[in-house]
């Protein structure tokens, strides 16, 4: 295997030429490498999750943890999913 590709490497490579050169595997554990770390932990997301089941409101978990509302959405949707999922 190639040896690891730093990000200057990769941002001076069109996306294109990257995936010409490197197989798609590769390019997922880069991938996985980089990226912002998480805002919130585990014990943060159950705590949200405790609030919304207790009755409160996306806005204000949002406003508690100093996040946007549209966040605790699109996880909310993504544990529902997964419910009705692990559910069938």
């Amino acid at each position: 295997m190639a040896r690891e590709m730093t990000v200057r490497e990769m941002a001076s490579k069109g996306g294109r030429a990257r995936s010409k050169i490197y197989s798609k595997r590769q390019r997922r554990e880069w991938g996985k490498l980089g990226g912002r770390p998480p805002k919130l932990t585990e014990i943060d997301w159950a705590r949200i999750f405790y609030m919304i089941r207790d009755g409160k409101s996306q806005v204000e978990c949002a406003r508690a943890f100093n996040i946007c509302t549209r966040t605790i959405g699109r996880t909310l949707l993504k544990a529902r999913k997964a419910a009705r999922k692990r559910g069938k």
